[in-house]
């Protein structure tokens, strides 16, 4: 299936024009790509892994792609995938597929793979004469401890692969069961299986974020990730090898002369530099980064927006596109004022989206009244739009209904956020104050550490009580899959589970819901079938309100005009993204040229 972005892509130069932005941003335009010159032989830019760049390529000594983060603890995915220092996006490691721009797994370290009759049993093949740096074969045994490494107890995305439901991960992850049992076997040096609980066809799209470990350096499954700070141990079968690392500084990779793949580096040499949010928008107005934005931290803040839309010669630099990720409010339906439907209900019209997109989430989000973002498989929102449509009038008289004409006896209200950015933080200061005003109920912004945030959203739930009542959170897609989002809210229910100990994150419950997750999620060979299911469940659940949906996210980034290739081409779907970590190697299909896109 093809995802397709176009009825967001419309809201987005709708908001940007309500904005009064001016002309639209470089995502609804193809850039005019010039015709590559023909050079004379002894122009031919190769390099260092041998790799011939177009014929329009700048000098092999300009072939560095100049980028900034925030320093991290690790180094390497298998240590930490939200503590790490994004060596992963360039370096170390090669996945089983990659996905395209349509979010469809494509061969890469797996070239080829099916499934048993039952659903139950996967079998990978891989490219035989893939290679670590040092020249140690890449094999089956490599993927097999990778799948047994993730499977501990103190890794930060233990949970995401945990939905593959392999058998016996979580007796692994526990220490109940040895990591031998996992159901992941090697069949041959170049064949691995991997074996579910129930079928799961969505597991290929999982295999596009297991990034294999070399085992022969690693040795021990349970190392915590400072193997990795040791210079001898640093090899990687992927495009790129790391050359250097500074800590305080920077990251350096250089292209891998051993990479054998779909993917060959363009670039000669990536340059990461340690720098904080505040200041990449003046670095790279400077000259000294080639591309800013396009991930979660705050490189072009809404006045840095403000700046490049009123500016031409920015606004061909700027790439906007959608993200798949909701933020929502949620509550404590299992206990009082928010086990009351009618209360629910009164919040999910009280909200007025238009406001905050066109306020503090200025250039940043799209209204949201769906779980699923506009394109995501199974999602129906324009459909389910008028379920929780602004109505501050209706939003009063549902609460009036609920025993609170006015907001008189309703307790005051601590809205929670995590870790929020100046944008969010404003936005839920919105919320709390369209709330006051529409149903005249106190709300104090309280904002959170992570994992204090997530510890007490977690605790709410296993304890079926306490503090945490009231929250703002996004979740931004792991595999563009109709189950996904919906994932958060329920799924399949183990037989004599309390409802505390249910799938999903959240203090909400329905076994119907659940119900038609879990029927879906094993139906193999019929997406649409499977579609409308989730389309159905998503309904329930917005009926239900057990969340009210505020936006979606828009990435944004700035790009050197030089800087061209196929990541930069307008798609089938009219988007061009720089998402680093979701597509193919990005490096592999951008370069520095001597012709400026226009």
């Amino acid at each position: 299936m093809k995802v397709r972005f176009a009825p967001l892509m419309i809201w987005l130069v709708a908001m940007l024009v309500l904005a009064g932005c001016g002309p639209a941003p470089v995502a609804t335009q193809a850039p005019a790509v010039a015709e590559p010159t023909t050079a004379p032989e002894t122009a031919r830019v190769v390099n260092r892994a041998g790799v011939e760049l177009p014929p329009d390529a700048a000098p092999l000594d300009q072939q560095v792609m100049r980028y900034a983060e925030s320093e991290a603890t690790w180094l390497t995915w298998d240590a930490s995938v939200y503590d790490e220092n994004v060596g992963d996006m360039y370096a170390w490691p090669d996945s089983c597929v990659r996905p395209d721009e349509f979010y469809e797994p494509q061969p890469n370290a797996c070239t080829s793979w099916e499934v048993s009759d039952d659903g139950l049993t996967w079998t990978f093949h891989l490219q035989e004469d893939k290679i670590w740096s040092d020249d140690t074969p890449v094999t089956a045994d490599d993927w097999v401890f990778t799948l047994q490494r993730y499977a501990r107890a103190d890794y930060d995305f233990e949970w995401f692969y945990s939905m593959a439901g392999i058998v016996n991960w979580g007796g692994v992850v526990s220490g109940d069961v040895p990591p031998e049992e996992l159901g992941v076997k090697a069949v041959d040096d170049y064949t691995f299986t991997i074996t579910t609980e129930r079928p799961a066809p969505y597991l290929i799209k999982i295999m596009a974020d297991v990034w294999v470990v070399p085992k022969h350096i690693v040795k021990d499954r349970l190392d915590d990730g400072t193997w990795a700070f040791n210079e001898e141990n640093w090899v990687s079968c992927g495009p790129y090898i790391m050359e250097a690392y500074e800590k305080g500084k920077q990251l350096v990779f250089v292209a891998n002369d051993k990479y054998t793949g779909p993917f060959p580096p363009l670039n000669d040499k990536i340059v990461v530099s340690f720098m904080e949010p505040e200041v990449r928008w003046t670095t790279y107005k400077n000259g000294e980064l080639d591309a800013i934005g396009g991930g979660y931290q705050a490189d072009l803040p809404p006045s840095a927006m403000a700046e490049v839309m009123a500016n031409p010669e920015l606004q061909k630099q700027l790439i906007a596109w959608p993200n798949f990720i909701t933020y929502y409010l949620f509550f404590d339906t299992w206990n009082p004022p928010f086990d009351n439907l009618l209360v629910r209900q009164a919040f999910s019209h009280a909200v007025n989206r238009d406001l905050l997109v066109e306020g503090p989430l200025k250039y940043q989000a799209v209204p949201a009244y769906s779980m699923n973002p506009p394109g995501f498989p199974g999602e129906s929102v324009e459909e389910l739009k008028s379920v929780q449509a602004f109505d501050p009038a209706l939003a009063a008289s549902l609460l009036e209904q609920a025993g609170y004409p006015g907001g008189q006896g309703f307790p005051n209200l601590t809205l929670y956020t995590r870790e929020a950015d100046p944008a969010l933080l404003s936005a839920a200061e919105a919320i709390a104050a369209m709330i006051k005003e529409n149903l005249g109920v106190t709300v104090e912004v309280q904002d959170l550490e992570y994992s204090i945030y997530m510890e007490s959203m977690y605790k709410q739930k296993g304890e079926k009580g306490g503090d945490f009542v009231f929250g703002i959170v996004p979740y931004e897609f792991d595999f563009v899959d109709g189950s996904n989002l919906l994932s958060v809210w329920g799924g399949c229910e183990t037989e004599g589970a309390d409802m505390s100990e249910m799938p999903g994150r959240h203090t909400w419950y329905n076994q119907d819901y659940n119900k038609l997750l879990c029927d879906a999620g094993v139906i193999f060979g019929d997406e649409e079938q499977r579609n409308e299911l989730y389309a159905e469940a998503e309904r329930m659940l917005l009926e239900d309100v057990a969340l009210v949906p505020v936006y979606h996210g828009i990435f944004v980034a700035m790009v050197k005009p030089d800087i061209r290739g196929k990541m930069l081409e307008l798609g089938e779907d009219g988007v061009i993204t720089w998402m680093r970590h979701r597509f193919s190697s990005r490096e592999s299909l951008i370069y520095r040229s001597t012709q400026p896109r226009e």
